[in-house]
């Protein structure tokens, strides 16, 4: 896997101003995610609670459709990279892909808030679990085909500008292999989060 994602990493050869501005952003998406939770009021915060103990109790009684969830998931992320691969052909539509980001980023630190506040410190451990490591390494994989894309629309707009050709063989290879990685390394996050992480809270609840 390491000697994959060095090879990956090569070949894209990323520019530090837009990683370093994906960092910041999945950081901002994250905090935000979770200070969104404690500004709730008290229905809202009522309809969180009730959702988690809804899922959870799913998984105590074992009525829990893994295959559903797994397509469901297979689904969205790729329909996610397929998005931001396509837009990052666009540039006028780039900030979809940074929206892309932050909205994947608010929704891990969402869940974090979400079961910390229905089971307090019991929820930490088993917010870990529903995030770690798949949800991290999915919006590692996002940010960097982000980071990609910002940089190939800023490069075609500077083209454009200065009225350059552009060899967009070069990008299309690129993309290739990079998707197919991704895709990859997606479909293995998805098995496990349909399947181990589901099993390791079970586990945890009756640990707990």
């Amino acid at each position: 896997m390491k000697k994959i994602m060095d090879k990956l990493l090569n070949n894209i050869k990323f520019d530090k101003r837009y990683v370093f501005f994906c960092l910041v952003l999945v950081i901002l998406g994250i905090i935000t995610g979770s200070l969104f939770v404690v500004i709730l009021n008290g229905p809202d915060k009522n309809i969180v609670i009730e959702y988690i103990e809804s899922f959870i109790d799913s998984l105590k009684n074992n009525n829990f459709d893994y295959i559903k969830i797994l397509q469901n998931t297979l689904i969205s992320n790729y329909i996610i990279i397929f998005i931001i691969s396509i837009i990052g052909f666009t540039y006028f539509f780039i900030p979809i892909n940074i929206i892309i980001l932050f909205y994947k980023s608010f929704i891990i630190g969402f869940s974090l808030s979400s079961f910390i506040l229905t089971f307090k410190i019991k929820g930490i451990f088993l917010s870990i679990i529903y995030i770690f490591p798949h949800m991290i390494i999915n919006i590692l994989l996002v940010s960097i085909l982000t980071a990609f894309t910002l940089k190939l629309s800023i490069n075609m707009v500077k083209c454009i500008i200065k009225k350059k050709d552009v060899n967009m063989r070069i990008y299309f290879n690129k993309y290739l292999s990079i998707l197919i990685v991704f895709v990859g390394l997606l479909s293995i996050t998805s098995i496990y989060e349909s399947f181990v992480v589901p099993y390791l809270l079970k586990l945890l609840i009756k640990i707990i």
